[in-house]
């Protein structure tokens, strides 16, 4: 199967030395470009070309099929053919040393036309949403709202080793409209948005977030009455967060939102479960904390049900 798949992570070097190694023929590529001008390729070009102070770089096999290696730090991008076992390809991509993956999409034709699918983006310079995304490390997963949000969205999770949680969108083998009609909302979900749980490298904050600091608890409180806290506002507070910090001498490593009508506390529990922030009830005048024993069910999709049991039947 030809994918495209876009990695980041905090060592480039060693990320694209592995990929080459890994995923891309062991041999001269037919043709190098640096800093977008063509450059003979030598039997040095992994290093004098792809690694070192360079913006932009692309080296192309020729032959049957495409591969093609682009590195525009912070992220490497691979084209080739690759194994249509997800499982697979998750063994396979674990040892990389990278933060995030992104996954382009398996149908060109989502591309096309007046209405063509401007995809939510993992990261800058990262893949558009195709057939999925993944997450390794504290690196990688800090980059999401909660490790939480991995059980709770209408994608397929799985887990590999050296602490990698890989997101499929959709079923690798349905056709472009049922597929589209799978990721849509995972997409919408894992991307950068409104209700999305992706905290973006260079975030940039929609709600002025003023609130009750403690200093003893590192805690930031946010006090709410007569009003909807939104998913966006949500983000703004886990985005905040992780930087750890409110400004010198205020390091913040909790956020907790106090709601004075304990209906509206209920109302919000499970969106502010999913992002580990607070959700607080004033109840017969005291501050009662409604998240700690919270315990929901994550419930699959429909497609990833037929999938799994397709996969199971197929292994008997």
């Amino acid at each position: 199967m030809e994918m495209g798949i876009g990695l980041s992570g905090s060592d480039m070097p060693a990320l694209v030395r592995a990929l080459a190694a890994r995923w891309l023929p062991q041999s001269v590529p037919g043709a190098l470009s640096v800093d977008y001008a063509e450059k003979p390729p030598r039997a040095d070009w992994l290093q004098a070309a792809m690694l070192g102070d360079k913006s932009w770089a692309k080296a192309t096999w020729d032959g049957k099929g495409w591969n093609q290696l682009l590195v525009e730090p912070p992220v490497a991008m691979v084209r080739g053919h690759h194994d249509k076992d997800v499982r697979r390809l998750l063994t396979e991509l674990a040892p990389l040393p990278f933060a995030l993956a992104s996954f382009g999409s398996l149908h060109p034709d989502w591309k096309v036309g007046a209405r063509a699918y401007a995809a939510p983006v993992l990261d800058d310079l990262h893949f558009p949403h195709g057939w999925g995304c993944a997450f390794k490390g504290a690196a990688g997963h800090s980059r999401l709202v909660s490790r939480r949000w991995l059980e709770f969205g209408p994608w397929r999770l799985l887990k590999g080793p050296d602490d990698v949680s890989l997101v499929q969108f959709h079923d690798l083998d349905a056709d472009s409209a049922t597929a589209f009609a799978q990721a849509k909302p995972g997409h919408d979900r894992m991307g950068y948005g409104l209700e999305g749980g992706v905290i973006r490298s260079r975030h940039q904050r929609m709600h002025e977030l003023t609130g009750l600091y403690d200093a003893k608890t590192q805690a930031l409180k946010f006090i709410v009455h007569g009003r909807e806290v939104s998913q966006a506002e949500m983000l703004d507070a886990c985005a905040l967060r992780l930087t750890g910090s409110l400004g010198p001498g205020q390091p913040v490593n909790r956020v907790a939102y106090v709601f004075v009508e304990a209906n509206k506390a209920r109302e919000h529990l499970h969106e502010l479960w999913l992002r580990e922030l607070e959700c607080w009830a004033i109840e017969q005048g005291q501050e009662v904390r409604l998240d700690a024993d919270y315990r929901p069910t994550p419930v699959k999709p429909d497609w990833v049900k037929a999938l799994e049991s397709r996969e199971a039947s197929a292994s008997r």
